[in-house]
C-alpha cells in the first residue's frame, strides 16, 4: 500500500490553470515575482521567488504542467510504500537513502565533484532524531552538515528568508515547520524542515534544493518544480502511459514512442 500521496508533510500545493502548451511560457510570467513569504532583502525574485513561496505552501501560478525538458530515466525507491518515483534529468544521478524503521528519502545530484556548479535536490519524507532537540536545533544541524558535507563549507551563509516557525496541532500532535533560503559562496539553497516530536524523540521531514546562484532560476524550472509536481501526483500508476514505457503520458517528451520516456 502507498502511504505517501504528497511530496512532504506540508500541504504543497500547485495550481493549473489550463492544460500543457507549447506557447505557454511561466519562466517570463514569473521573471517580476516577488516573495509573498516574509524576507530579508529582494534577493529572492523571479521563479526562486515563486518556488520559495511553494516551499512554505503557497500555489505556484503555473499556466502549464512542468516538465523535466532532457529526462534521462526515472527513478523509483526502492522502498515501494513511499511512493517516491520522478524522472531524472539527463546529466544528474539518483541515490536513495533507505535505513529500516529509521529514514528513507532521496538525493539527486549533479557534477558531485565540482563545487561550483553541483546542484543538490534533497527530499527525505522521514528521518528520526533522538533525543529532545527542537526544530531550530535540527534545522540548524541539517543546513550545517549539508553545507559542509555536500559543499565543503564551514562557514556562515548569507541568510535570505527566515520566517518565524510555524505551528500546527493535528488532534493532538504538534507539528512545527521552520525554512531558510540561504547563500555560500556561489550556492543557493532553499530549505525547509517539518518536525513532530514522539515518545521516542522526533520524526522530522527535510527537503534541500540547492544550485549555482546564477542559474537557480533555471533549475527551479527546469528541475525543482517538475520533480515536486510529479510527487504531489496522488496516483502516477492510474495516469495514461500508452507506449508503456513506465513514464506518464504527460510527462513523456514522446508519448507513443516506448524508446523515449
Amino acid at each position: 500500500m502507498k502511504i505517501f500521496k504528497t511530496p512532504s508533510l506540508l500541504a504543497l500545493v500547485v495550481l493549473i490553470v489550463s492544460s500543457c502548451s507549447s506557447e505557454d511560457n511561466d519562466a517570463v510570467n514569473f521573471a517580476n515575482a516577488t516573495p509573498q513569504v516574509q524576507c530579508l532583502n529582494n534577493n529572492l525574485v523571479g521563479p526562486t521567488a515563486v518556488y520559495w513561496d511553494y516551499a512554505n505552501g503557497r500555489a505556484a501560478p503555473f499556466t502549464s504542467i512542468p516538465m523535466v525538458p532532457n529526462p534521462q530515466s526515472t527513478f523509483n525507491h526502492p522502498d515501494v510504500f513511499t511512493n517516491i518515483r520522478f524522472t531524472v534529468p539527463q546529466g544528474y544521478t539518483a541515490t536513495p537513502l533507505s535505513i529500516q524503521n529509521a529514514a528513507f528519502g532521496v538525493d539527486l545530484r549533479r557534477s558531485n565533484n565540482d563545487i561550483q556548479n553541483k546542484v543538490l535536490w534533497r527530499y527525505y519524507p522521514i528521518t528520526s532524531f533522538s533525543g529532545t532537540a527542537n526544530i531550530d536545533q535540527v534545522r540548524a544541524f541539517v543546513i550545517n552538515d549539508f553545507m559542509a558535507n555536500e559543499y565543503g563549507f564551514n562557514g556562515t551563509p548569507q541568510v535570505d528568508c527566515a520566517p518565524p516557525t510555524q505551528e500546527t496541532d493535528f488532534g493532538g500532535i504538534k507539528r512545527f515547520f521552520s525554512s531558510r533560503a540561504i547563500r555560500f559562496g556561489n550556492t543557493r539553497a532553499i530549505i525547509w524542515i517539518a518536525l513532530s516530536p514522539t515518545p521516542f524523540g522526533s520524526s522530522v521531514a527535510i527537503s534541500i534544493s540547492a544550485g549555482p546562484i546564477a542559474e537557480f532560476d533555471n533549475l527551479v524550472m527546469d528541475v525543482f518544480f517538475p520533480i515536486s509536481f510529479e510527487l504531489l501526483l496522488p496516483d502516477r500508476d492510474s495516469l495514461s502511459d500508452r507506449d508503456n514505457d513506465g513514464t506518464p503520458d504527460v510527462f513523456d517528451p514522446e508519448p507513443d514512442n516506448p524508446n523515449v520516456s
